[in-house]
C-alpha cells in the first residue's frame, strides 16, 4: 500500500505567515520575544500540573508559577511598545527572583527541575538584547536567587547544584552576551569611521525620539556634507579618501558631547542627533567640529526634529537649507569666505518649519 502525504494548502501557509505578521506587528522584537518566554515558561508549568513527574510534586505552587508568568506574558505583549530597556531587565529579574521563590518552597519536588529549564531561558534572553551591563545584573540575580533558594529550600547539596546551574548561567552570559554584542556592534557601525551608520543611527534617533517626547525636550537634526570630496578622490585617490573620513570621524567623535549622536550616512555624509538642543543652540557644537578646516571643507543644514514626526520630516528640511547653502557658496554665485566652516555653520541655522 502506498501512503501519499497530502501537500499542505499554500492558502494555510499564507494564513499562518500573516497571522504571525499580525501578532507581532507594531512590537519591537525585544517586547514580543520576552512574552513568548513567559508564555513557553508557563505552559510547560502547567503541563508538569498535568503531567506530574513524581506524585510529590508541588502542584498548587507550579500551577502559581505558570499562571503567574502567563499573565506576565499578556501584559508584555500589550504595553511592549511601551516599556523601555529597563523595564525590560527588570521584568526579566523579577522572572529570575520568582523562579527562586519556586526553588525555596519546592527544591526536594521538583524546584530544581523548573529552574533548570527557566533560568538558561532568561540568561540567553538577556544575553541577546541587553548591553553587558544588564547582562552582568542578570547573572548576579540568578546566581544569588538561585543560592538563597536552594539554602531556604533545605536541598542536601547545595554547593554542586549551585555550581551547575551557575557556571552553565555565566558561560550563556559571557559567550552568548559577546557574541551578540560583537555582531551589534558590526550591525550597528560604519567599519570605516568607527561610528554608527545608517542602521544604528535610525535605532538611536528612535530612542531619543521617545526620550523627548517623554521629557518635552528639543531634538535637533544636523546634516553634514563634505564640499570637493570627490575631487579628493579623483587627485589623490580613494585610499586618501578613506584616511580623510576616517580622521574626520575620529575627531568628530572626540568633539560632541556625551549624549550627542554621530554617524555616517552615507559616501561622504554626516548626520548628528542633538537631544535638548535647538537649531539655534546647534551653532555652538558645530563650532567644536571645526576641526580639520585645512583638510576639507563641509556643509551643513539643521532642522528641529519637531513631536509627531516622521524622521524624514527633519531630514528632507536638513537636506533642502544644505544644499541651498551647497547653491549660494558656488564660484560662479558668490565667492566663498575664508573660513567656510563658519559660514556653512551660521547659514543652515534657518527656520525649522
Amino acid at each position: 500500500m502506498i501512503v501519499t502525504r497530502m501537500p499542505f494548502p499554500s492558502a494555510w501557509r499564507a494564513s499562518l505567515r500573516s497571522l504571525a505578521r499580525s501578532l507581532i506587528a507594531r512590537r519591537p522584537v525585544i517586547a514580543w520575544s520576552l512574552s513568548l518566554l513567559f508564555m513557553f515558561k508557563g505552559l510547560i508549568c502547567l503541563a508538569a500540573v498535568a503531567f506530574p513527574i513524581t506524585i510529590q510534586e508541588p502542584v498548587p505552587l507550579i500551577a502559581s508559577a505558570g499562571l503567574l508568568a502567563i499573565a506576565a506574558a499578556c501584559v508584555v505583549w500589550l504595553l511592549g511598545s511601551r516599556i523601555p530597556l529597563l523595564g525590560f531587565e527588570l521584568i526579566a529579574a523579577a522572572g529570575s527572583i520568582t523562579t527562586s521563590w519556586v526553588v525555596a518552597h519546592a527544591a526536594t519536588h521538583g524546584g530544581t527541575m523548573v529552574a533548570a529549564f527557566a533560568y538558561p531561558w532568561i540568561a540567553i534572553y538577556a544575553a541577546h538584547f541587553f548591553p553587558r551591563r544588564g547582562v552582568i545584573v542578570q547573572g548576579l540575580v540568578i546566581s544569588a536567587g538561585f543560592g538563597v533558594g536552594l539554602l531556604l529550600g533545605g536541598l542536601h547539596h547545595v554547593i554542586i547544584y549551585w555550581a551547575v546551574v551557575v557556571i552553565t548561567i555565566w558561560s550563556i552570559c559571557l559567550v552568548l552576551g559577546k557574541l551578540s554584542e560583537d555582531l551589534r556592534r558590526q550591525a550597528d557601525t560604519d567599519h570605516l569611521t568607527g561610528l554608527l551608520n545608517r542602521t544604528g543611527f535610525l535605532a538611536a534617533a528612535m530612542r531619543e525620539r521617545a526620550l523627548a517626547d517623554r521629557s518635552g525636550s528639543p531634538l535637533t537634526l544636523v546634516v553634514l556634507d563634505l564640499d570637493g570630496f570627490k575631487q579628493i578622490n579623483d587627485r589623490e585617490g580613494h585610499a586618501a579618501g578613506d584616511r580623510l573620513l576616517a580622521a574626520l570621524g575620529r575627531d568628530w567623535r572626540a568633539s560632541v558631547r556625551p549624549g550627542d549622536i554621530l554617524a555616517r550616512h552615507g559616501g561622504d555624509e554626516f548626520v548628528m542627533l542633538l537631544p535638548c538642543t535647538t537649531p539655534t543652540g546647534a551653532e555652538a557644537m558645530l563650532g567644536r567640529l571645526r576641526v580639520r578646516q585645512d583638510a576639507i571643507e563641509w556643509s551643513v543644514g539643521v532642522s528641529e526634529w519637531l513631536p509627531g514626526e516622521h524622521l524624514d520630516a527633519p531630514f528632507a528640511r536638513a537636506d533642502r537649507y544644505l544644499y541651498g547653502v551647497k547653491r549660494a557658496l558656488r564660484p560662479e554665485d558668490a565667492p566663498a569666505p575664508a573660513h567656510h566652516g563658519d559660514y556653512v555653520a551660521r547659514g543652515a541655522l534657518l527656520p525649522s518649519t
